[in-house]
């Protein structure tokens, strides 16, 4: 992922032009661009890089798929929705904002995240001007004399989120509500995979329970995965959640000697989760030959179960720290 600032704060829907001309020409030639846009080299450099950092364009040249949307003259309101799909999919947006929820200024939120995610170039300032013009031109959020105000109908999905409500489908509502779980420190740690896991959990957690259970558990094990890997562990011989856990719990050191590396309670926390993934991702109980009936309400404890977890873990391995 490119942390690379642009030099200019552009519209977004100049970015929506110059990724429609991409996508419909192939080509991403300065000059070219300028033509179509009418707009100054370094204009159109902003905007490029601004499609690096949302993830519109990879490093290779190539344009997410759903840029498609925009079609060749999109009207301005299609150019802000096809935007802000990929804004709200990006995490250090997604954690200025939950700094700033949970009491901290514009200002700062937006150095903390300008030094967790390693930007480059420009400054903090600059990050919390783009994200503020991005979240007020987008609707995502209003910005007022006492702040900003999320849009009403992620408030609405917030609420219901946090009152354990299943109608989950507001995809910006369920990535704050992860960030408030673990705290933006943590969720700016996870990986985007492990995120986008996370919210097709709740997003299908009142239709299909076994999915949900099986996105968060992948979560869960890339994440453990990831820990070993920060503490020293090789697990890449292991298979699945249960003996993943097992390893960073059963560690021993050169010596010989036991150097466990989670707590003996969170292993028996991981190795429950693990046991309830099975029971969605098996067919039928090798001895019973039954197969487990997974409801609405049990996949939305298991994905709480899982971050719950995941934030006491990292608590345990980082800070020495026991929370749960």
């Amino acid at each position: 992922m490119s942390t690379r600032l642009p030099s200019h704060n552009v519209p977004l829907s100049l970015i929506a032009d110059v990724i429609c001309y991409i996508n419909n020409n192939s080509s991403a030639k300065i000059d070219e661009l300028q033509l179509f846009t009418n707009k100054s080299q370094a204009y159109i450099r902003s905007c490029l890089a601004i499609c690096k950092l949302l993830n519109i364009i990879d490093e290779d040249g190539n344009v997410n798929s759903f840029a498609n949307s925009l079609g060749k003259t999109p009207n301005c309101e299609l150019k802000l929705n096809v935007m802000r799909k990929f804004i709200q999919e990006y995490e250090p947006f997604i954690t200025f904002i939950q700094y700033y929820l949970n009491g901290t200024t514009f200002e700062e939120s937006a150095r903390k995240v300008y030094v967790s995610y390693r930007f480059e170039g420009k400054d903090h300032n600059f990050l919390k001007d783009l994200f503020m013009l991005w979240g007020t031109t987008t609707s995502i959020f209003a910005n007022d004399t006492n702040g900003i105000i999320l849009e009403e109908t992620i408030r609405t999905q917030l609420s219901e989120i946090n009152t354990l409500n299943i109608n989950l489908d507001d995809d910006m509502a369920i990535r704050i509500y992860i960030a408030d779980t673990l705290s933006a420190d943590m969720f700016s740690t996870l990986t985007s995979a492990e995120i986008e896991e996370l919210v097709d959990a709740y997003k299908k957690c009142s239709t299909d329970a076994r999915g949900a259970i099986e996105c968060a558990g992948r979560a869960f094990e890339d994440f453990l995965r990831r820990t070993a890997l920060m503490v020293g562990i090789d697990v890449s011989g292991k298979n699945g959640i249960g003996q993943v856990i097992n390893a960073l719990y059963n560690n021993r050191n050169a010596s010989g000697i036991n150097e466990n590396k989670i707590h003996n309670k969170q292993q028996s926390m991981g190795a429950a989760i693990g046991d309830i993934r099975n029971m969605a991702g098996h067919s039928m109980e090798a001895r019973t030959m039954e197969r487990w009936d997974l409801e609405t309400h049990s996949a939305k404890m298991y994905i709480e179960l899982v971050l719950s977890t995941i934030r006491s873990i990292y608590s345990y391995t980082q800070d020495s720290t026991y929370v749960f």
